[in-house]
């Protein structure tokens, strides 16, 4: 039994975090489990209790060992470093003191906290500690003053989880703006891991690290071998790939088929200027006189021009 309540000791300890200006109130329950495992709480908390100077060193240790150099510097002097009641008494009064300076503080630590949509959960997490901390130095205020004070942090751009909340029927509570704040997280959450799944797809049907390129076979490629690539060697690249080469080559000759010598005299149309013909075969009739020139088009279409 002795053996299970020491490994238990040590994992108690060794879950009380780092005493900050944010998580007193975590902080303070963690040190109290570990006091009560040992029942040291009330000997340690209450006024008229009584610890071994074994048991004083120990708490003494646990106490300072636990404490961010911040909370150390405020919380500990050379008169209360040798006694574990003054110090969990300095740090009681620090925290949880009802004094005007005190709380003030607190309540400004409340004001400060500021709304981070990239991270909404931290947002959460934050006011439930800073609302915890009201209650530790005494501030009470009206649940739905503390939900308005949650509201009046959020953007503009989350009026209409606003409007959510003030047009429920539900009684407004600082609870229930959370729970809105975390489904709208949960949510931004799945868009999130929707968008990345979908990025992830499309890069798994784009990986360039598996291409191959012109004349180079990619030996990361998983589709075919280095032998049947048709990056490397072209002619084996079956269907739609060989008859464009085909249909080109035959563009090719077709459009070579189309030339011919050029002669240097070309005709000019004066009566329609839109064209140059330089086909005399394309006439029906040319007749040179003094006048100019006369033709007949095939269309039986006549002119007279000046002959150049």
């Amino acid at each position: 039994m002795d053996k299970i309540n020491t490994t238990i000791l040590k994992t108690t300890i060794e879950a009380i975090p780092l005493l900050t200006q944010d998580n007193y109130t975590l902080w303070k329950n963690r040190v109290e489990n570990m006091l009560d495992l040992q029942e040291l709480l009330d000997p340690l908390v209450q006024p008229n209790g009584v610890l071994s100077p074994a048991e004083d060193v120990q708490l003494q240790t646990i106490l300072t060992s636990k404490l961010e150099s911040s909370i150390h510097a405020n919380v500990i002097t050379h008169d209360n470093e040798k006694s574990s009641k003054k110090i969990w008494k300095s740090i009681s009064d620090y925290f949880a003191s009802s004094q005007a300076s005190n709380r003030a503080r607190v309540f400004n630590a409340v004001l400060h906290v500021q709304f981070n949509p990239n991270d909404v959960q931290e947002f959460i997490t934050q006011v439930k500690s800073a609302l915890s901390r009201l209650h530790e130095v005494g501030i009470d205020l009206p649940k739905d003053i503390i939900a308005y004070l949650i509201l009046h942090k959020l953007p503009p751009s989350m009026t209409n989880i606003s409007q959510q909340i003030t047009h429920s029927d539900k009684e407004i509570t600082a609870e229930l703006v959370l729970d809105h704040l975390r489904l709208y997280a949960n949510d931004q959450q799945i868009l999130s891991n929707g968008g990345s799944s979908k990025a992830g797809s499309v890069s798994l049907l784009t990986d360039e690290s598996k291409k191959c390129k012109k004349g180079w076979h990619n030996p990361r490629a998983t589709g075919h071998t280095l032998p049947n690539c048709w990056f490397l060697y072209p002619h084996l690249r079956p269907g739609q790939d060989g008859e464009r080469v085909k249909k080109g080559e035959s563009s090719v000759s077709s459009f070579h088929s189309f030339l011919s010598n050029l002669s240097a005299n070309f005709i000019l149309d004066l009566g329609s200027s839109s064209h140059m013909v330089s086909d005399a075969r394309l006439f029906l009739s040319l007749a040179k006189s003094e006048q100019g020139v006369e033709w007949e088009l095939l269309n039986c279409c006549t002119s007279m021009e000046k002959y150049f």
